[in-house]
């Protein structure tokens, strides 16, 4: 579990990118903002720019002049209250700083108060740099004395940075508000991104031979020319497959009259040699073309069954199907001792197109016979259940290993452990049509320890 989760979390993910660039923009601006605050403090004059506190301290330090044990505690209080709302404690390097002088000698300063920032004139702020280290300082005399007030401040935008952070001001309110924006931040990216979903939905449904343009043409601007690019990639694909299959059935029947030329010519070679080294030759270039033949014969049903994708669909009979269609192969079963048999006790009505369900019932018995040991039986069996008309063929065959069923649907593959010739054209066939009926095809082991073959299409209504 921990890595299927960790598998989820360092897989890429276009939502979890957005949320992260939210976040960061989120991050920005609040950067922004504090460096906002941070100049405008650094330009307002804030507390240097009343003159309340100066005269309270200057009032304090006059009329407590005689008791300057109360004065400095005033005075004390003063102070600790100004660091309360201005400053950060008793750091004087982030804190406001009170420094009261009578007769040029300091009778009151903060604690680690910076003593040697002295302004040049009073009720002027200045900016005082004391070392390495700017000030922002304030002087206020009294009227009535020789008494003189002073509030420091850090003048430097690091210390004043340092001091916010310090405070919390900065990490603070970015922990507390992160999580609560990452909620509605995904519930927005998945709502933003349902059109997009809608689409890989449509893209996810489709067959590998169904190359027509998406429905579906959202509205946002990205997203359709998206859209756009993957219609024109689908006809490009269709256009390119078009013409693949018409060369290859051209192709293919521009063959059958040459090997049909050839068989004749070899029968009637083969009838006037008495040799019989050279009848066994002639005999193998006529089985040679008998293959020949019927990889073009199952080739151009490959092409009619991808062609005629929209074929209308009528009511059928599958079971009278099947019985005529065993009556045409019971020669061929016959010639290599095989006993067909069928088991069709109900009538099995389908919507489907006559010739794709003939191709389709031929290649599974023809497969059947031909990979069935002699003597042996091929069982055929239709009915109708509960997930629809059920069509099976059973051999006592060498079978196809597990590994295997799912490749023997491609085009042109074969077992490599099948001794017996063929196209590997004759599975694909029959997907192919069940595939435009909607219905399914499984391969399975048969009781003989063959193949079995289940064909599942969906019911239809009888003729009226």
């Amino acid at each position: 579990m921990v890595r299927r989760w960790w598998r989820r979390i360092t897989t890429p993910s276009l939502v979890r990118r957005i949320m992260l660039a939210q976040l960061l923009l989120l991050t920005l601006l609040w950067c922004a903002f504090l460096t906002y605050v941070l100049w405008e403090s650094l330009r307002s004059p804030g507390l240097l720019g009343g003159t309340k506190v100066f005269d309270t301290v200057l009032a304090v330090a006059d009329q407590l002049e005689d008791r300057p044990q109360a004065r400095n505690q005033i005075l004390r209080e003063i102070d600790l209250a100004l660091r309360e709302d201005y400053g950060a404690g008793n750091d004087s390097n982030i804190s406001t700083s009170l420094i009261v002088r009578s007769h040029g000698k300091v009778i009151y300063a903060s604690e680690d108060a910076p003593l040697g920032v002295r302004n040049t004139r009073y009720d002027t702020n200045e900016r005082v740099a004391v070392g390495d280290r700017f000030w922002r300082s304030r002087t206020a005399r009294s009227p009535r004395s020789d008494t003189e007030a002073s509030l420091v401040i850090p003048g430097d935008a690091w210390t004043f940075f340092i001091h916010i952070n310090s405070r919390g001001y900065y990490v603070l309110p970015l922990l507390i508000s992160l999580p609560f924006l990452l909620l509605p931040a995904w519930l927005s990216v998945r709502v933003a991104l349902r059109p997009w979903s809608k689409v890989a939905r449509e893209v996810a449904e489709r067959g590998p031979q169904d190359l027509t343009p998406l429905q579906s043409m959202p509205k946002h601007e990205e997203l359709r020319n998206m859209v756009d690019c993957i219609n024109d990639l689908l006809a490009r694909v269709r256009e390119s497959a078009g013409r693949e299959r018409a060369f290859i059935a051209d192709a293919a029947h521009e063959l059958r009259t040459p090997l049909a030329a050839m068989r004749i010519n070899v029968e009637a070679l083969q009838s006037r040699v008495a040799d019989a080294h050279q009848r066994e030759l002639l005999r193998g270039i006529l089985n040679s073309g008998n293959r020949a033949t019927r990889l073009v014969r199952q080739l151009l049903l490959l092409m009619r069954s991808e062609t005629h994708t929209e074929a209308p669909l009528r009511p059928l009979d599958l079971t009278a199907l099947v019985q005529e269609r065993l009556a045409a192969l019971s020669p061929l079963a016959a010639e290599r001792e095989v006993e067909l048999e069928l088991d069709a006790r109900d009538t099995a009505w389908v919507d489907g197109a006559r010739e794709g369900l003939v191709s389709l019932v031929d290649n599974l018995v023809e497969n059947a016979v031909k990979y069935s040991p002699a003597r042996s039986r091929v069982e055929v069996d239709v009915r109708v259940t509960a997930q629809g008309v059920q069509l099976g063929v059973s051999d006592a065959g060498p079978g196809i290993a597990p590994a295997m069923r799912e490749r023997v649907f491609d085009r042109f593959f074969r077992d490599p452990d099948q001794t017996q010739s063929g196209s590997g054209l004759g599975l694909a066939i029959v997907k192919t049509v069940v595939q435009q009926h909607g219905g399914s095809v499984a391969l399975d082991t048969s009781a003989e320890g063959g193949l079995a073959v289940t064909v599942i299409l969906p019911p239809g209504k009888p003729a009226g």
